[in-house]
C-alpha cells in the first residue's frame, strides 16, 4: 500500500477465481485503500478541469505530468492508481502569472528553499498542486527540456498533457534523480506506470531516446529500464536498457547499486549517494560538473528566491 499498488491488488483479489494468501484483515484493508484511492481520485478528477479553465482562462501554456497524467492513459480504471498530489508544468517565464492566477482562485502559496528552484506548492481545500517551471532542478538536464514537453502537448479531454515519447522520457529520467530509484521513496507504481507505456504505446521509446540523449540522460534512462526489466522481465524494459546503454565498466558500476539497493542503504547519508550514483548517472563527466556546480549555485540563492517568490506573489493584485 506505501508503493502505491494497494488498490491494484484489491482489484487483482477480486477477479482472481482462485483462493489467495492474504488474510481477511489484509483483503479488509486494501480494499480500503482502494475506496479511499477511488475518493481521492474524484476530487482530483474535479481539480484537473479546475486548474485547466485557471490557466487556459490567463493563456498560460501548460501540461500535467506524471501520476494524475498517466494514470488517464494507461489504465482502464485510472482511480486504481493512486497519486499524491497534481503535478503542472509551466514555461519558466510563466511561473509567476500562473501562481498569482490559482492565487486569484483560491489557492495559497507554498514555497520551500530545497525545491523554489525549480517548483512550489498551491493548496486549496483538499487539493495540493505541485507547480513546476523545470522538470528537475536547473542545471539536471544539458539544455532546457520545458519548451519540448509543452510544444507536444495532447489535449486529452480531461487535462493538457505532454505526448507518450515526452511522457516516457519524464518517467525514465526524473526517479533517478528525486527517489533514488530503488529507494521507498521510488514508489514501484511509477514502474508499473512505466510498463503499462511501454506495453500499450511501444512507439513513444522512439520520442524518448532523442530527448534522453539531448538532456545528457540516456544513463539515468538506462538505470530505470534496467530496473524494471530486473523486476519484471518481459516488459520490453531490457531492449529499451540496451539502446540506452552507458560503457561496459559505468553499466556494471552502477549495475551494482541497483541489484544490491545501496540508494537505500545509504538513504541517511544523500552526499553519498549523490556522488556515487546520481553523478555518474549523467552521461558524461561534463554533465555531472554542470549539475553539481548548478545545485551549489541553487542553494546559495534559495532563500533570495524563495523571499522575492513570496514577495511578488503578497504584491500580486
Amino acid at each position: 500500500m506505501q508503493q502505491g499498488l494497494g488498490p491494484l491488488w484489491d482489484e487483482l483479489i477480486d477477479a482472481s477465481a482462485i483462493d489467495t494468501p492474504f488474510s481477511t484483515n489484509s483483503k479488509v484493508l486494501l480494499h480500503q485503500r482502494r475506496l479511499q484511492a477511488t475518493a481521492q481520485y474524484l476530487i482530483q478528477r474535479h481539480s484537473l478541469g479546475l486548474a485547466r479553465a485557471i490557466l487556459d482562462d490567463t493563456g498560460i501554456s501548460h501540461v500535467i505530468i506524471k501520476g494524475c497524467h498517466t494514470r488517464e492513459l494507461y489504465y482502464d480504471t485510472p482511480a486504481l492508481r493512486p497519486a499524491l498530489d497534481i503535478d503542472i508544468l509551466v514555461r519558466p517565464g510563466d511561473r509567476l502569472g500562473a501562481i498569482r492566477a490559482f492565487q486569484a482562485g483560491g489557492f495559497s502559496f507554498n514555497g520551500l528553499t530545497e525545491t523554489i528552484s525549480h517548483e512550489c506548492g498551491l493548496i486549496k481545500g483538499n487539493t495540493c498542486i505541485d507547480l513546476h517551471w523545470d522538470i528537475m532542478r536547473p542545471g539536471r538536464t544539458r539544455e532546457p527540456m520545458v519548451d519540448a514537453l509543452l510544444n507536444s502537448r495532447v489535449d486529452y479531454g480531461s487535462h493538457w498533457g505532454p505526448g507518450h515519447g515526452e511522457t516516457l522520457f519524464l518517467m525514465l529520467a526524473h526517479p533517478v534523480f528525486t527517489k533514488y530509484s530503488t529507494t521507498p521513496h521510488a514508489r514501484l507504481v511509477r514502474l508499473v506506470d512505466l510498463s503499462q507505456l511501454l506495453h500499450r504505446y511501444p512507439g513513444g521509446v522512439e520520442g524518448a531516446v532523442p530527448l534522453l540523449r539531448a538532456a545528457g540522460l540516456a544513463t539515468a534512462g538506462w538505470i530505470t529500464s534496467t530496473w524494471l526489466d530486473l523486476l519484471s522481465p518481459g516488459t520490453g524494459a531490457g531492449a529499451l536498457a540496451h539502446s540506452l546503454a552507458p560503457g561496459r565498466l559505468r553499466r556494471s558500476y552502477l549495475r551494482q547499486w541497483l541489484t544490491h539497493n545501496l540508494s537505500t542503504r545509504m538513504l541517511g547519508k544523500p552526499l553519498l549517494i549523490q556522488l556515487g550514483f546520481t553523478l555518474p548517472a549523467h552521461d558524461t563527466l561534463r554533465d555531472a560538473a554542470r549539475s553539481a556546480l548548478q545545485a551549489r549555485r541553487n542553494g546559495q540563492e534559495a532563500g533570495t528566491t524563495l523571499a522575492a517568490t513570496q514577495s511578488q506573489v503578497l504584491s500580486a493584485p
